[in-house]
């Protein structure tokens, strides 16, 4: 893989233990744009471990999310395997198996940072996980 300025520039900066949200004002970018290259990074092995860290000012508040999941293959022993691989995770709260363009719903509560190392340090590296779309509650009314 050849590394794009970006990517060093990244790499220079997660190894000197910069949080995401100093690394998008020093480089101007948005934070989705720091997770594109870190994911592609740690695919190709140029990253191996590292932890991504968010730097909020609320970093105690506990959000709350769903995580949809698309599988590649979509059999009942690839649901068993999928379940097994998730169930013993702290911020899973439910599993949802559903119809559709969608083969799960996850219900997932925790600290922001925990939600997003979550998606991007386990689900990600699941087998037969196809796609994932995460979607965070910004507000509950209840009914």
């Amino acid at each position: 893989m050849k590394l794009k300025e970006i990517d060093i520039e990244l790499l220079n900066l997660f190894r000197s233990g910069e949080k995401v949200k100093a690394i998008t004002k020093k480089l101007g970018i948005p934070q989705s744009t720091v997770y594109y290259h870190y994911n592609k990074l740690k695919k190709n092995g140029v990253i191996t471990g590292l932890k991504v860290e968010m730097d909020y000012d609320e970093s105690k508040v506990y959000e709350r999310a769903f995580i949809l999941v698309s599988l590649n293959n979509v059999h009942t022993t690839d649901f068993s395997k999928f379940f097994h691989d998730l169930k013993e995770d702290k911020v899973i709260k439910e599993i949802f198996e559903v119809s559709g363009d969608w083969d799960f719903i996850l219900s997932v509560s925790g600290q922001k940072e925990d939600i997003i190392n979550f998606v991007h340090e386990k689900l990600q590296n699941i087998q037969n996980v196809k796609k994932i779309q995460s979607i965070f509650i910004m507000r509950h009314v209840e009914i």
